[in-house]
């Protein structure tokens, strides 16, 4: 009985010393973990967007076509369609005669930043380049809700050396991802740049 009732009190005074310990822990501030110094893997700086200044026959036609469309829609009395038709011309227009801003871009440790964004390798999925009228321009899928999608435009010249970093971090497509969204206005694209030419 003797035993039992030592180890029970050797028990409780180990137990005592713990949570002496606990609170000592407890009480003592953490210290923040250091975080790795943020290094800037490559920095460029282009448009926000794709830009060609457009000729006058690019807004006669834009006008004329917008002209028909509100024309028919008044015909089947669809007044309510009108209102987004000529919204859709306005940005249209504001997009072809405004230049867009000029954004720095960077490659960093941590992520990408662009312009004012910055986006960390958890956010981001896989990327891809394309080439359309005379920009190349690289997309990188998000797993954010917005933007679920980075449009980003580089220098010709720098495609290769940004494809070797970026593929250290997140998965480079060889063919880039397309939704049926994405090719139908790349139809519509096509067909009215070659009616506007």
């Amino acid at each position: 009985m003797t035993e039992r009732t030592e180890t029970v009190k050797n028990l409780k005074d180990q137990l005592t010393t713990l949570q002496d310990k606990i609170s000592e822990l407890e009480q003592k501030p953490q210290s923040p973990k250091k975080q790795p110094a943020i290094k800037t893997l490559f920095r460029w700086q282009a448009f926000s967007r794709p830009y060609s200044k457009r000729t006058a026959k690019w807004l006669l036609y834009t006008f004329l076509l917008v002209a028909i469309i509100i024309l028919i829609l008044l015909f089947v009395r669809e007044f309510f369609v009108i209102v987004p038709v000529l919204a859709i011309a306005f940005v249209a227009y504001i997009l072809s005669s405004v230049p867009p801003e000029i954004l720095d871009n960077a490659i960093t440790s941590q992520g990408i930043n662009s312009g004012n964004h910055s986006y960390i390798w958890e956010e981001l999925d896989d990327f891809w380049f394309t080439e359309k009228n005379g920009f190349m321009a690289i997309h990188i899928d998000t797993f954010l809700s917005w933007p679920q999608r980075l449009f980003l435009l580089v220098n010709k010249d720098d495609k290769e050396k940004i494809r070797e970093i970026l593929a250290r971090y997140i998965p480079y497509r060889e063919i880039p991802k397309t939704t049926w969204i994405d090719s139908l206005g790349e139809t519509l694209s096509k067909g009215f740049h070659k009616l506007t030419t």
